[in-house]
């Protein structure tokens, strides 16, 4: 007797076969079609759910989708360029990390894909350990960060993560490849996950400069109408790199054949990089990330003196912290006897001078605040999970670090505009790795989801080694600055 498929099976299979867009009217109709019969309005809603949330599918309105694999056959002519560095020459391997997209496969591991030399050979690849420092930036724009990290908790410097590396040496060897040099890789096989790779020398990447920068502008342009779209600016960084791509042209597409996701993403004015709520990375327009407590300038604007809620109050006087990122200290402060209150409050609203505009603001204040703390009070008599607590106490920990480090720069006399691009981008990603985690944590009566606390705890790996490598720059060579 033939086994009778269900729901969730076959829309699944019909996601995979699909290779252009639809829409869920005419995705219902095939799906009654092969089920020869009707479904339900239920059925529909549930239809619909798995279709917005499917990994392979790219929503570009409410009820169209795009298949990834669609843009894919519509870009595998084109060649993925990677930079290759001294560190990576030395080597003598290969971390492809973000470098492939948009040609990742959404649920396909690092470790089953496949790289040929130009004569068609495979690449040997083996499991390899690394100072993260080392390889850390292959995947700064990674939806999937390894999880294989040692933490060397004497000298966080000297903490590794465990990737999967492929053999170039002999590749390295044959092609003259030199620092400023880069490779090709070419698309064999999606479904597979097959790749070869060729040379790409230093001329020719200058050479090609002017044709890839026109590709980023058209590309950019392409962004702006994007910026009003909010299921856009929700989804990762893989799905709206072939959004993109698939609204370009086909004749524009098809003079496309080198492209740089990294030069791509340094190469925008009006976007910037920002963590994802859902794990992984995503582009936002500049303006909607702006919001964040540390700014480049040091030029203090004038208080106005608002008289609202507690975040509109920490606006107003430009604290590097927000209402939730409080609320969560405060729940870690009052649980604790690790830190003081009466410090807490020093380190946080101190260093300000004349901290609020006139006594009515004084008052608002503390009238939040009093009815802040009374709800924590209220809410700490409730047990919690005490893995939730305790990574709300590690957030918590980066974050007065961070708020410290301001407080000494105040107290040096250096701006965030002194410090050097790169110390200054360390801090604010920091800043936004805090500002994430402690949103999260800062509703206690709704527990974090397993997906983030397993993402959170591998992150706190890699997060803790740049913290103290950041309060190193800091206070041992400040002089520098």
């Amino acid at each position: 007797m033939t086994k009778k498929i269900t729901l969730n099976k076959l829309t699944e299979e019909m996601i995979r076969e699909s290779r252009g867009p639809f829409t869920v009217k005419d995705f219902a109709k095939n799906l009654e079609s092969r089920l020869q019969k009707e479904i339900s309005e239920s059925a529909l809603k549930k239809v619909k759910r798995i279709l917005l949330n499917h990994h392979c599918l790219i929503g570009v309105k409410e009820n169209d989708f795009v298949p990834c694999r669609a843009v894919i056959e519509k870009i595998s002519h084109v060649s993925l360029s990677l930079l290759l560095g001294t560190w990576e020459l030395k080597q003598g391997m290969l971390i492809p990390g973000h470098r492939l997209m948009p040609f990742l496969l959404p649920d396909q591991k690092e470790q089953d894909m496949v790289f040929l030399d130009p004569d068609g050979k495979e690449i040997p690849k083996i499991k390899n350990t690394f100072f993260i420092q080392d390889v850390a930036s292959f995947y700064q724009y990674c939806g999937n960060f390894p999880e294989e990290i040692k933490i060397n908790e004497k000298v966080p410097g000297k903490s590794c993560m465990t990737v999967t590396a492929w053999d170039m040496g002999d590749c390295y060897k044959k092609f003259g490849s030199k620092p400023g040099d880069a490779l090709l890789i070419d698309l064999v096989d999606y479904e597979k996950g097959i790749f070869q790779v060729r040379p790409y020398s230093s001329k020719d990447l200058r050479s090609d400069r002017l044709r890839r920068r026109s590709l980023y502008l058209a590309l950019a342009t392409q962004m702006d109408p994007l910026s009003q779209d909010e299921k856009f600016c929700a989804e990762g960084l893989e799905k709206q790199l072939l959004r993109i791509l698939f609204s370009l042209e086909q004749n524009v597409l098809e003079e496309i054949d080198v492209f740089s996701v990294t030069d791509f993403l340094e190469s925008l004015q009006e976007w910037t990089v920002v963590g994802c709520e859902a794990g992984g990375v995503q582009i936002v327009p500049i303006w909607k990330s702006e919001a964040g407590p540390f700014v480049r300038s040091n030029m203090r604007r004038a208080i106005k003196g608002e008289l609202g809620t507690l975040n509109e109050i920490f606006q107003d006087l430009e604290l590097s912290f927000d209402a939730q990122e409080f609320k969560s200290i405060l729940y870690t402060v009052m649980a604790s006897d690790k830190y003081k209150l009466e410090t807490v409050f020093f380190l946080l609203f101190g260093g300000q001078g004349e901290l609020f505009k006139d006594k009515k603001q004084h008052e608002i204040f503390y009238g939040n605040l009093r009815e802040l703390l009374f709800k924590i009070c209220e809410d700490l008599k409730t047990k919690e999970s005490a893995l939730i607590s305790d990574l709300r106490e590690q957030c918590v920990d980066i974050k007065m670090s961070l708020v410290g480090i301001m407080r000494f720069l105040e107290d040096q006399e250096v701006g965030l505009e002194d410090l050097p691009a790169e110390i200054l981008n360390q801090i604010i990603e920091l800043d936004q790795f805090c500002n994430d985690a402690l949103s999260r944590f800062s509703v206690r009566d709704e527990p974090p989801e397993l997906k983030f606390v397993r993402d959170l705890r591998v992150a706190l790996k890699v997060v803790g080694p740049q913290l103290t490598m950041l309060e190193e720059d800091i206070y041992s060579r400040i002089a520098i600055y």
